[in-house]
């Protein structure tokens, strides 16, 4: 019995193993593929104007600057100083290591004070270097001749002809003053005196100001009057009641301006001239026995040592009034001016050209030495251009050139400074004093 009960078991078990062999083996879960992320084209980072990693050596380079004017025609004792100090402010950048070890040099171009001669010049430079920087001009016939042009060869323009129609008319966009715009200054002067006229005006004048325009008929003569100008006088209650010209030249005689304006009643004679031109106006009117009857302003070149030259008496100069859009020789607790005063000493300049002209020229170096390498410093030498010296003036204003000698700002479309302070001859040369610190002048650019 137990016998056959051992049989039956190791059957049963060797069936259960059969039947375990024979099964199905399980089924393996299935295995799932990666998932790959979706690829999504690569996308391109927009070109930004490179920009270079650190100060460049430029040693070896040149850098070119521009320069014409009138150094053989009616303009001539007038503009030596100022190119003498471009000269004199670029030998000391020179003598300083350049701009990043770069040479600056400066080329000149006698014009005559031909505006033909001006486009020939420009075209020569023009024709040299098609890559040209910057220019700087001295009139305001070659500014207004040429603004287009600078615009459309987008070349900087640095001028002292401050003429409205250069910086603002029709195609222009690349001109850039050393001073506010003749009709500024005329209004900001206007201004003041209708604000101070008990103080200023000559003990014959009425309560009201009468003006009369006595200048010479040319675009820089001409230059303070336009419609906006007018407008804004207008505004102030001021009349001009004589409108006159004379000739261009030392000599020129006055009597007829003076008389016309006398017989309409002025009290106040505004002349934009310079040198010779303010000075043939205040002689005649000590000729004439009349210079107590009016009082005298006009634009800031009238208000310089360069007048003085040309006067009958020093001491006709006494009671000008005058815009003054930059510190004097005698602001000498000035870094700048101390640094213009050392350059007109070490180059042995003569001292007739210790006037304005030389002062703001080394300040106009200093402003395009230091739109040039901002340009640089922006988008690299190699890639320097007008258009990049342009857009430095607009982004680094509000800015002090040669520590404050000028203020200048070329934000929000304007291409003139709009600060000055007025000024008054108060005894004899370099007497020239502060009667209003300052201020911003009046805008007046011409409507587009």
């Amino acid at each position: 019995m137990r016998k056959n009960l051992f049989v039956l078991m190791a059957l049963l078990v060797t069936a259960a193993l059969v039947m375990s062999a024979c099964a199905p083996k399980p089924t393996p879960a299935p295995t799932q593929a990666p998932t790959k992320a979706p690829t999504e084209p690569p996308t391109k980072a927009p070109t930004e104007p490179p920009v270079p990693a650190g100060p460049p050596d430029l040693t070896g380079e040149t850098i070119t600057i521009y320069h014409f004017g009138d150094l053989s025609g009616p303009y001539a004792s007038i503009t030596a100083p100022l190119i003498h100090g471009a000269e004199d402010a670029v030998k000391a950048v020179n003598e300083a290591g350049g701009i990043y070890g770069a040479t600056l040099e400066i080329k000149f171009a006698d014009d005559a004070g031909s505006i033909d001669e001006a486009v020939a010049a420009y075209d020569r430079f023009t024709g040299e270097n098609p890559n040209a920087l910057v220019m700087i001009t001295y009139g305001s016939g070659e500014a207004e001749a040429l603004a287009q042009r600078f615009a459309e060869d987008k070349i900087v323009n640095i001028t002292a002809g401050l003429s409205a129609q250069a910086f603002y008319g029709a195609g222009s966009g690349y001109t850039f003053g050393l001073g506010p715009i003749y009709p500024d200054q005329l209004a900001m002067t206007m201004k003041f005196l209708s604000e101070n006229w008990a103080t200023y005006k000559p003990a014959s004048a009425g309560d009201e100001i009468k003006l009369a325009y006595l200048s010479w008929p040319t675009a820089f003569g001409q230059g303070g009057l336009t419609a906006e100008s007018r407008a804004y006088l207008a505004d102030l209650g001021i009349e001009i009641v004589a409108e006159e010209t004379y000739d261009v030249s030392p000599t020129a005689d006055t009597t007829t301006a003076i008389l016309n304006a006398q017989n309409a009643g002025a009290n106040v004679i505004w002349t934009n001239t310079l040198a010779f031109g303010p000075a043939a106006l205040i002689n005649g009117l000590n000729s004439l026995g009349l210079r107590d009857q009016f009082l005298v302003a006009g634009d800031n070149w009238t208000m310089d040592l360069a007048t003085y030259a040309f006067l009958a008496d020093p001491a006709y100069g006494v009671g000008l009034v005058a815009p003054f859009p930059y510190l004097w020789w005698t602001d000498a607790d000035n870094a700048g001016v101390q640094y213009a005063q050392g350059l007109f000493d070490a180059n042995a300049r003569p001292s007739s050209e210790h006037n304005v002209g030389y002062l703001l020229l080394v300040a106009g170096v200093d402003m395009v030495v230091k739109s040039i390498t901002r340009a640089i410093d922006t988008v690299g030498y190699e890639n320097l251009t007008g258009e990049a010296v342009h857009n430095a003036l607009v982004e680094m204003s509000p800015f002090d050139a040669l520590d404050g000698v000028l203020k200048a700002d070329f934000s929000g479309g304007s291409r003139s400074p709009h600060m000055s302070q007025i000024r008054m001859i108060q005894g004899g040369p370099d007497k020239f004093i502060v009667i209003q610190d300052w201020i911003d002048t009046p805008d007046l650019r011409p409507a587009e």
